[in-house]
């Protein structure tokens, strides 16, 4: 399809685009700088983001929960600002911005627990919702990077927010569990009781003391955690306070008003990109839940028991550094080639096509 446009611009190339770029004046380069001017300024803004949240996660672990509170702010409001522009407001709804919306008010309130003394009656649960988050993080949510081909495109906000959604809880997680391969006391020293990763402060000793050896970098038993840890809760959580709401909302209430208003949902993106899908879950759910929602059933299923195994191989990452850290570097890597892949075989078909065809009248005049 990228080729086809490719040779199809190229036969819509004025003659004097064809130019080399040696030759043109001086008032023509000025013209040509213009166009990829806003380009150039949303690039060098991203690359500095970058180099702020490794320097923020790797230098400062303890803080990182601020930074990304703080984004978090940012990067949804102005995501449904765009998205309710193309009819796709209801992807802020999907679990993975759900993950983190309780995120973020749980980091909220832990901080207002810290500095004000103000306690929520969900401060009980604060080692079952680390836990959790942990797992959906390291799991669902980090996975979705490599899924669905996450870029990281320093001059597109829609690129970074989805990048964000993703890894950024991912890198939370690192930063509260392992502090950057200092040890979840190095959190703990600067926010005391704040985010209850370890039992007691004898686990978080010897936790950071495993960051000392390669064997507790391979695999650290201290401030350890049963595998049910990172499977019931997450599944509790995931069941009462998305996947029912959701599918109440989505397949039964809005069904009408999605389907007349053309709002688009992942549920619609993967039924239309995919042309089996529909017949498989009419297959194997249909008798059992009819027609009409043997799709969204069969869809809701396999999201469960998709998210619920990756949750499940949390366990390891929680137990082993090394691990995490490896993922996490064939996640970031995987994305920027992703950002690379589109800036090549995309933006710049894009670019000519949109840019320099559109506007080589006022360039070359």
């Amino acid at each position: 399809k990228m080729a086809k446009t490719l040779s199809q611009s190229q036969q819509e190339v004025p003659p004097k685009l064809t130019t080399r770029i040696g030759s043109l004046t001086k008032s023509q380069r000025k013209k040509l700088q213009n166009i990829s001017s806003k380009y150039e300024i949303w690039y060098t803004l991203g690359v500095l983001n970058l180099l702020v949240t490794a320097v923020v996660a790797v230098r400062f672990p303890a803080y990182f929960w601020i930074y990304y509170f703080l984004k978090i702010l940012y990067y949804l409001p102005y995501r449904y600002y765009r998205f309710e522009k193309k009819n796709w407001e209801l992807y802020l709804l999907d679990w993975c911005y759900v993950v983190n919306y309780i995120s973020d008010i749980c980091v909220l309130l832990a901080g207002l627990r810290t500095t004000f003394g103000i306690k929520t009656p969900l401060y009980p649960y604060n080692a079952d919702l680390i836990r959790a988050g942990f797992s959906m993080a390291c799991g669902p949510l980090a996975s979705s990077v490599y899924i669905f081909r996450n870029s990281i495109v320093f001059y597109d906000v829609d690129h970074s927010t989805s990048v964000f959604i993703h890894l950024a809880p991912f890198i939370l997680m690192w930063c509260l569990r392992f502090a950057a391969g200092h040890g979840p006391g190095l959190v703990n020293a600067v926010w005391p009781e704040m985010f209850h990763v370890c039992a007691s402060q004898q686990e978080y000793d010897n936790a950071d003391k495993c960051m000392n050896t390669w064997r507790g970098v391979v695999w650290c038993h201290a401030c350890s955690a049963p595998l049910s840890s990172f499977v019931v809760p997450p599944a509790l959580l995931y069941i009462f306070v998305w996947a029912a709401p959701y599918f109440c909302y989505i397949f039964i209430w809005k069904q009408k008003f999605i389907a007349t208003t053309n709002k688009e949902t992942l549920y619609t993106f993967l039924i239309a990109s995919h042309s089996g899908l529909e017949s498989f879950f009419q297959k194997y759910f249909g008798m059992m839940f009819g027609k009409e929602y043997a799709g969204p059933v069969g869809y809701m299923t396999c999201h469960f028991a998709w998210t619920m195994t990756l949750a499940a191989a949390s366990y390891l990452l929680w137990h082993s550094y090394l691990l995490y850290t490896c993922v996490f570097l064939f996640i970031l890597v995987t994305a920027i080639h992703n950002g690379s892949t589109y800036m090549f075989r995309v933006f710049a078909y894009r670019f000519v096509e949109e840019q320099l065809l559109a506007n080589h009248a006022s360039v070359f005049e």
